[in-house]
């Protein structure tokens, strides 16, 4: 009898074990998060110094030729990692009189899940100096969308502005997302800016760039935007032959179920106004002089977009950078507007340059 009972307790513990399923944590969407930031000095001439990043979990490399930079530029500079920590050596002498800005955003990520740390910076400053900063943002000039991954760089004022491609910058920054860029540690100076999608500083006609007409000062200077364009591309000026129903057409006929908008604005230049569906362009309609009266409109919801013409040729016009011409500027009203069968829309538009 004992023994029977004996295998009965063996026979039960052996299937409570066989039936119990491992259970896992939850899974980790966090990105690697810095824990110290250490500065290792190995002689006075601040050579061979290295910063040593500590996190709070191994980590590893993620598009790092593509993300990191150092402004102002550190040629020779090398990178290790060791589980939790990032090793940077410098092996270039530092300037005095300059703090650097280490940018580490979108560099690391943790090496189970691949969480990427979005943003991460350090100012590598020996003698506590003082510094101005820059922000701003960059947008296409005619879309006026954020760009992102764009280099923002700045120059000595000195340089002609035709050969800025053509030398190294002073200072860089790099858009996020929403096209911000940041500089937190310029010296006090005059600088020439310029915006371009790769830092190789060989520019192409397929690429956007975007600069100013003047320099920047950056005691006055604490906010600036940059509106980027591709340089004198045929195809990239808009051709209302090819898509868009002219006022011409239009006004044809006074059909019955269509509707009006006028547009109430201060703007007083040549102008073209668009209406967009889908962000796609339906009509155009050129006005040289006021009221800004578009006619015999299709019911339904669209987007309005103006566009300042400044040379009266009735089209968009790109910008320059040998020339310094900046493109034609663009508006887009913020709402969407909804045209209704036989009736009047007027719209105030208070356009901001």
């Amino acid at each position: 009898m004992q023994k029977s009972i004996l295998t009965l307790i063996i026979i039960l513990h052996t299937s409570c074990a066989n039936i119990v399923a491992p259970t896992g944590g939850k899974r980790d969407i966090d990105p690697p998060k810095i824990k110290n930031i250490t500065i290792v000095k190995n002689d006075k001439k601040s050579l061979n110094n290295v910063i040593l990043f500590e996190f709070d979990e191994n980590i590893q490399l993620n598009n790092w030729d593509e993300n990191f930079y150092i402004s102002p530029i550190i040629k020779n500079l090398q990178k290790k990692i060791k589980g939790k920590f990032l090793y940077l050596s410098i092996k270039d002498t530092l300037h005095k009189n300059k703090s650097y800005n280490i940018s580490l955003g979108q560099c690391i990520k943790d090496i189970n899940e691949g969480n990427i740390l979005d943003t991460l910076s350090y100012i590598y400053n020996d003698n506590n100096l003082e510094h101005t900063e820059l922000s701003g943002v960059l947008k296409d000039s005619y879309t006026l969308e954020y760009l992102e991954n764009y280099w923002i760089m700045l120059f000595d004022e000195k340089i002609e502005d035709s050969l800025l491609i053509k030398n190294t910058p002073k200072y860089i920054s790099k858009t996020d997302k929403k096209g911000r860029f940041h500089f937190p540690n310029l010296i006090n100076e005059n600088y020439k800016i310029l915006a371009l999608s790769g830092f190789d500083l060989i520019f192409n006609t397929d690429e956007k760039i975007a600069f100013l007409n003047r320099e920047i000062n950056t005691v006055k200077d604490t906010f600036i935007s940059l509106l980027a364009f591709k340089e004198n591309i045929e195809n990239e000026t808009i051709d209302s032959n090819l898509y868009i129903k002219k006022d011409s057409l239009i006004e044809r006929k006074e059909s019955v179920g269509l509707g009006q908008l006028e547009i109430i604005t201060e703007l007083n230049s040549s102008s073209i106004f668009q209406l967009l569906q889908k962000n796609k362009v339906v009509s155009e309609h050129y006005f040289d002089q006021k009221p800004f009266l578009i006619k015999s409109i299709e019911p339904g919801k669209y987007q309005l977009k103006c566009i300042e013409d400044r040379n009266e040729d009735k089209i968009w016009n790109t910008g320059n950078l040998q020339k310094q011409i900046q493109p034609e500027k663009v508006f887009n009203y913020q709402s969407e507007i909804l045209i209704r069968s036989n009736w009047d829309l007027e719209i105030e538009w208070v356009i901001i340059e």
